[in-house]
């Protein structure tokens, strides 16, 4: 029966095999199904460890062991992954050695840890897991009560069969936005707006990537377009049938807009979720999001608080 609350007795290990034991045992300990040499679907990539709420679903976190420099920044970028389709919600980079200095930017979703440091890490991962119980909620009937290991267990049970049984997510928030130059990107070619000798915006099929940022949080990979343009409204719309993340924003004459966030669990996978929710927590906690495009800044859009 795996430890449920309290600290690990295990001392820190100080070689691969030590610290994957270590790993799985705090796995078992959080009420996770943890386990080693975890492959990953989307691409095959190798972790060392994972841990899942249930076998045969994406993990929620991995873990590989580093010994260089170079090998940290090898395994940051493979298991960066993408928002849209993501290997697990949190890649750890365990670093073997002291003497490698972590560099100060690492990508979204992954983070670095010295193994001489192993309490600053359990406590991290007990942090996590209160914030992946707090976002799965979301989805979910489950109320809270009980320790963090008798609640990781329950919602083990009660998304063993995810997607089904699971709440959809729909957020509408009014908000003021401005546009920046990444907008220019939907423009069309030869036509011209007869009031201001601009480029005029033509609703079309074009898609254009764009990060949502929030803060610490961001959703890479959506596609945007623009749907809608005309008698001083514009819609803009998120779209991939496979996707359960749909984004839009419609935006009338003076910047006031709707800002929507929505969710269709039937599509989707527990990393999805917990990214989606993030950025919507972020979103509601900072009161703004900005849309990024590969020209720059598409829009900025700023809660109004009070107004629904």
């Amino acid at each position: 029966m795996p430890r449920r609350t309290g600290e690990s007795t295990t001392s820190a290990p100080n070689d691969r095999a030590g610290l994957i034991s270590w790993l799985i045992k705090e796995g078992a300990r959080l009420g996770f199904h943890s386990e080693a040499g975890y492959a990953s679907p989307v691409d095959g990539a190798v972790a060392d460890v994972a841990w899942m709420m249930n076998t045969g679903q994406k993990p929620v976190f991995t873990f590989t062991l580093v010994e260089d420099l170079a090998g940290l920044m090898v395994f940051a970028m493979q298991w960066a992954g993408s928002s849209t389709e993501p290997k697990s919600w949190i890649h750890i980079c365990v670093i073997m050695r002291g003497s490698i200095e972590v560099p100060p930017l690492l990508p979204g979703g992954v983070k670095g840890y010295y193994v001489e440091n192993l309490d600053s890490l359990r406590h991290s991962l007990e942090g996590f897991t209160d914030k992946m119980i707090r976002l799965l909620r979301n989805f979910t009937d489950d109320e809270p009560k009980g320790d963090r290991y008798e609640t990781v267990r329950r919602l083990s049970g009660i998304t063993a069969d995810w997607p089904r049984g699971m709440w959809n997510s729909r957020l509408s928030l009014k908000a003021h936005t401005t546009f920046g130059d990444g907008l220019k990107l939907f423009t069309a070619e030869g036509l011209e707006d007869e009031e201001t000798d601009a480029p005029a915006l033509k609703p079309s099929r074009k898609v254009v990537p764009i990060e949502l940022v929030c803060d610490d949080a961001s959703f890479e990979g959506a596609l945007i377009r623009l749907v809608k343009a005309g008698c001083g409204r514009l819609l803009l719309s998120t779209e991939h049938r496979n996707y359960p993340f749909i984004f839009r924003l419609t935006v009338i004459e003076g910047g006031d807009s709707d800002l929507d966030l929505w969710f269709d669990t039937d599509k989707s996978n527990i990393p999805q979720a917990l990214l989606f929710r993030e950025l919507v927590e972020s979103v509601e906690a900072s009161g703004s999001v900005y849309f990024s495009s590969p020209s720059g800044v598409l829009a900025v859009s700023t809660l109004k608080r009070g107004v629904s």
